[in-house]
């Protein structure tokens, strides 16, 4: 379909290709504000949806305003006339069907889908005020095409992940602080979210690990941290799996105990980010006066020292000798006149198997604490979400999308 647009002056007329095949042009108007065009089928012969026989006898016309993609940066609208046919089989009325606009709605599909894809890394507030639309209509369009694009995720993702050995994230993220989390899914080698449940509780874990795009799946590795209902829930469903503890949680546990230990000691408070810091990333600068902070303080440079034999545990490849110097590293952690270390020690015992399978296992937790980053972003971006529903399904879109696309092809 072509629409000859006058240029400012009159003196130019070209054409624009509008890629609407299905209609042809009757009236074109040119205001300043925006461009109308009066268009209908140009096809005379329409198949009843009752019989399915053709007919092209018109039993009458209306008028439907419809808002198509901006043209020259003007919006776009089409008066299109929906004619309705009279079936000679059934003696049926009923109305034409468009290919670019679905029945009863009052924008193109291809403007609907761009509004959609306006929303996503955006708010629909700051849509609704750039495309001059209310509120409630973008709001009314952006989830109604999200619920689709949902439906189509799912079921690729099904077809990815079907036959598959599965290696599952499991964490939680916190919609109001304190007070109510989400617990997220995700499938580690492709970077999808496979669900979101509230709360982080044993009961709602299961609810989550029993979604059916998990059904009928092998699942091999579950990661997650040290949360104890996260592993009462994942033996329940899948008593087979390997559970592997992050490791990134678990030496965040070895640098806190340090940080308590810094704490006791008078006159450090600026010397935090050394401490805490890995050695291999010290500048000389910082080398040096790390150095000489632990020679003035003996102790502190022996919780120092354990916390850097921590960290070189994980740089071992061999089981073996992983689980050989994690014991000797406990030892030293109870010798120590820490309780900080002690907690840790003690905690680690309690969780020496699930956190040695990283060596058998190495998964982390990496790429959803990635995703949980992006989910917050999503929350402070909307400034919160009362309906939860809503939050899940924004985060699914925004950070499954795109990821899996390379498993397709």
């Amino acid at each position: 379909m072509l629409a000859s647009l006058n240029m400012t002056g009159g003196s130019k007329v070209f054409s624009v290709s509008l890629d609407l095949p299905e209609f042809e042009v009757v009236k074109q108007v040119f205001l300043e504000d925006c461009s109308l065009l009066h268009v209908e089928k140009n096809t005379t012969e329409e198949r009843c949806s009752y019989c399915g026989f053709f007919s092209s006898h018109a039993h009458d016309w209306r008028t439907r305003k419809v808002r198509d993609l901006s043209v020259l940066g003007k919006p776009l609208f089409l008066f299109v006339r929906v004619y309705r046919y009279r079936c000679h089989n059934c003696n049926e009325v009923f109305s034409q069907t468009f290919e670019s606009i679905s029945p009863n709605k009052h924008q193109t599909n291809r403007y609907r889908e761009y509004l959609y894809e306006m929303c996503i890394g955006s708010t629909i507030q700051e849509v609704s005020r750039k495309e001059k639309i209310p509120y409630t209509t973008v709001e009314r369009i952006f989830y109604s095409v999200a619920k689709e694009k949902e439906k189509e995720h799912v079921e690729t993702l099904e077809s990815v992940l079907e036959n598959n050995e599965l290696i599952l994230s499991l964490d939680e993220i916190a919609v109001r602080k304190g007070h109510r989390y989400e617990t997220v899914l995700m499938d580690t080698q492709t970077g999808s979210v496979l669900g979101m449940e509230h709360q982080r509780s044993y009961h709602s874990t299961q609810i989550l690990l029993a979604k059916k795009i998990l059904s009928n799946k092998c699942v091999h590795t579950v990661v997650m941290d040290m949360w104890d209902p996260f592993h009462k829930a994942v033996k329940s469903i899948f008593p087979e799996a390997c559970i592997v503890i992050d490791k990134y949680h678990v030496v965040q546990k070895v640098t806190h105990a340090l940080d308590q230990v810094r704490k006791k000691t008078p006159g450090l408070k600026k010397g935090r980010f050394k401490l805490l810091k890995g050695s291999e990333k010290l500048t000389a600068n910082e080398k040096q006066q790390l150095d000489e902070m632990l020679k003035e303080h003996s102790e502190l440079s022996y919780a120092y020292f354990l916390k850097e034999l921590f960290r070189k545990i994980y740089q071992v490849n061999d089981y073996d000798t992983a689980d050989s110097l994690l014991e000797e590293w406990i030892q030293l952690a109870w010798s120590s006149p820490f309780p900080s270390f002690h907690q840790v020690a003690k905690t680690i015992e309690n969780w020496k198997a699930q956190i040695l399978q990283y060596f058998l296992t190495p998964f982390t937790n990496g790429r959803i604490e990635g995703t949980n980053h992006k989910s917050k972003n999503i929350k402070r971006r909307a400034f919160g979400f009362r309906n939860l529903e809503r939050f899940r399904l924004r985060v699914f879109l925004e950070c499954t999308g795109k990821t899996y696309k390379n498993q397709v092809a």
